[in-house]
């Protein structure tokens, strides 16, 4: 999906909402704010099954988003557009199960949420509602960095050769019998933005309640789970991976998934549809005046 699609996509969803809001006789506009936080978890085949590292669950965070909504009986539509920073931290491991450092992943896309929701409970002043969605998001900034002491680490037996080169025997790196001896390395960038895609897919499924507070203002929890389509890293860096070019990746296949929840506030405005009535006239009313008969 490039991002003429992109707009074309947007331009669709604004016509649907245009074409079922005409439809419906009364519809709930709202537009508003929120924040959150998310809990990201990367589910990653190779590091899964590289002893040098081990998962540690972390918070990021939603610092922004606009919503935008429509509500009908029963069900309503939403766009929210955010910026959403995922990623995650693993401990890095010495050969002897010691934490010695982390590898720090992360990643900031700006996200266009396109939702649908079905309201379970749907009261004039609280909903609690099923939602499913799909969001584009484009990458904004991206890094993953290394930070380990002096130690001792399992490295793979195909970096060898690389790792007795003088290259990086100047550095510090000594391969022994039961594993590679590293010098100390402080956020060392080992993937930059270019090593990523720059556009994502990603699915969510969750549950989200309205409040409406007064005759305006609605205060919104939103919990999803959400999931990346694609894995996140450029083909090239993966081709690289494959053909065992990195040093602290071990080829496998990397599927973003996160956790967010959201609190905002919206001012919203029901508006009801008058039906029209066709008027009569009396010709039409009565029909055709019959002639008598002769």
């Amino acid at each position: 999906m490039n991002r003429p699609f992109l707009g074309l996509f947007l331009a669709s969803f604004l016509v649907l909402f245009y074409s079922l809001a005409f439809a419906q006789k009364e519809v709930t506009y709202s537009i508003g704010i929120f924040s959150g936080i998310s809990s990201s978890f990367i589910n990653d085949e190779g590091i899964s099954q590289d002893a040098r590292y081990k998962y540690k669950y972390n918070v990021r965070t939603i610092p922004f988003g606009v919503h935008l909504g429509l509500d009908f009986n029963g069900y309503g539509f939403m766009i929210d557009p955010q910026i959403t920073e995922v990623g995650q931290i693993f401990n890095i491991l010495n050969t002897n199960g010691g934490q010695v450092g982390r590898r720090d992943i992360r990643q900031q896309y700006f996200q266009i949420p396109f939702s649908y929701k079905k309201h379970i409970i749907d009261l004039s002043f609280f909903k609690v509602s099923w939602v499913f969605g799909v969001s584009p998001a484009i990458l904004l900034s991206a890094s993953e960095t290394i930070s380990h002491d002096p130690s001792k680490l399992r490295f793979p037996a195909y970096t060898f050769p690389v790792l007795q080169s003088p290259e990086f025997t100047a550095l510090g790196y000594e391969v022994e019998y039961d594993g590679v001896n590293v010098p100390q390395l402080n956020k060392q960038e080992i993937l930059r933005k270019e090593d990523f895609k720059s556009f994502q897919l990603f699915g969510s499924i969750g549950l989200r309640s309205d409040w409406d507070v007064t005759d305006h203002a609605r205060l919104s929890f939103d919990l999803r789970a959400n999931v990346g389509l694609w894995d996140p890293r450029s083909n090239d860096y993966l081709d690289r991976a494959k053909n065992q070019q990195t040093l602290y990746e071990l080829s496998g296949a990397r599927r973003d998934i996160f956790v967010s929840l959201t609190l905002g506030y919206a001012r919203y405005l029901s508006i009801e549809r008058k039906t029209r009535v066709k008027k009569v006239t009396p010709f039409q009313y009565y029909g055709p005046k019959r002639k008598k008969p002769k």
